[in-house]
């Protein structure tokens, strides 16, 4: 019990919050952290859409007619994905992909 208190008490003395450093940033560098962030959500909702439907990764390839390896890639984000692909995705799981520019 001791130890675990000693550590939250080290833990909080070390630990910043994201916002304080993000609030260090210039204009370019927030930008590029916004742009990633809207690319992580999109990641999260293309897994999050292919659970709520009931697919496994395998599942979700044979129906958009890619290999397995590409949505594991892109759920990990280790892939970017064409516009293409995200089409066979959508259509796929029952959905419209919408690009927006604003």
């Amino acid at each position: 019990m001791k130890n675990k208190t000693k550590l939250k008490e080290i833990i909080k003395k070390n630990t910043v919050s994201a916002e304080s450093v993000f609030d260090d940033f210039n204009a370019k560098q927030k930008k590029i952290v916004d742009a990633e962030i809207k690319y992580y959500d999109v990641l999260v909702s293309l897994k999050d859409q292919r659970k709520r439907i009931g697919f496994s990764q395998k599942q979700l390839a044979e129906k958009a007619n890619l290999p397995r390896t590409t949505i594991t890639k892109i759920e990990s984000g280790s892939y970017n994905p064409t516009i293409n692909t995200l089409m066979s995705i959508a259509y796929a799981l029952n959905k419209k992909l919408e690009v927006r520019f604003g």
